[in-house]
């Protein structure tokens, strides 16, 4: 093999780390600026465009002809029109829309696949399988995510920062379970945890991930425990796990989609990360759990 056509080394652990950190501070910049401006709109345009850009992601992995890629439309159509109607909707009613959004978005691509599959001869399970993807699509894409921005309103009052901090809250756990899961395994990780689906995940991993999730729950309920009402300490520290597990359960289902379409990374959005499911693969499924928990010991 020539030195052309060799492949590029991979780049060291303290590289990919170094870039993680980076785009993860980026990050952070913009959601604190949020916060110190008190401007939710830019939280709200923030969960949209990671929104949408998933969803792209996400239909761009399963692209495998012309008649999936109409599958594609329509699932990126009920996305755009859902994150257009929560935009709208909080910021001229100051709240979170009712649960009929979801709802709507979840019947319109049930009846929308189903539509589309009148056009052409059926082709035994594939045709039942791109319509499955195309519902999971909205699903995990938009339905999960926007949570976050139920979260934001969680108190129906859209000038009270409570909201933001549960955001922050929600973030903090989720993404220092991500980090500490990342340092353990390269510094102490010995032992896989589920090779078939993520070689790089170990033990020693999760556990770092369950140590620093906590921490960061910690530091949120000492630096703003009024703020993150109606979450108090028992119920604070009782979150971290079951967040950091959600999360963990996130990560490795991004795996498993990434894994079943032989793709490494889904975009190259941020560096040391990869796409945007890469970077919020974790929150698609710990947003709707704290959401709901919230509920729970709110009623």
């Amino acid at each position: 093999m020539s030195l052309d056509t060799a492949a590029a080394p991979p780049p060291s652990k303290r590289r990919v780390f170094a870039s993680r950190l980076f785009s993860t501070l980026i990050l952070w910049a913009i959601i604190w600026a949020a916060v110190q401006w008190e401007k939710n709109w830019l939280l709200i345009a923030l969960t949209g465009f990671f929104g949408v850009a998933g969803a792209v992601e996400y239909y761009r992995l399963l692209r495998i002809d012309a008649q999936a890629r109409s599958f594609n439309i329509l699932g990126l159509t009920i996305c755009l029109a859902y994150w257009a109607t929560m935009t709208w909707w909080v910021m001229t009613q100051k709240k979170a829309p009712p649960m009929w959004l979801e709802l709507a978005a979840l019947t319109t691509s049930v009846h929308g696949a189903f539509l589309l599959c009148y056009r052409h001869q059926l082709e035994g399970t594939v045709t039942l399988q791109r319509i499955f993807s195309t519902v999971f699509g909205v699903v995990y894409t938009v339905i999960f995510f926007g949570f976050i921005a139920r979260l934001m309103y969680f108190n129906g009052d859209g000038h009270n920062p409570t909201g933001l901090f549960l955001v922050i809250y929600l973030v903090m756990v989720t993404k220092f379970s991500d980090m500490g899961a990342y340092a353990f395994g390269v510094v102490f990780g010995k032992h896989k945890m589920i090779p078939h689906i993520s070689p790089a995940k170990s033990w020693e991993g999760l556990v770092g991930a369950f140590v620093t999730s906590f921490l960061a729950a910690v530091i949120m309920l000492w630096w703003k425990p009024l703020e993150l009402q109606p979450l108090n300490w028992l119920h604070g520290l009782i979150l971290a796990p079951i967040l950091c597990a959600a999360g963990i359960t996130g990560d490795l289902a991004e795996s498993v989609i990434k894994r079943c379409t032989s793709i490494k990374d889904s975009g190259h959005a941020f560096p040391g990360i990869g796409g945007i499911l890469d970077l919020t693969d974790s929150l698609l499924f710990t947003a709707p759990v704290f959401y709901f928990y919230l509920e729970a010991i709110s009623a």
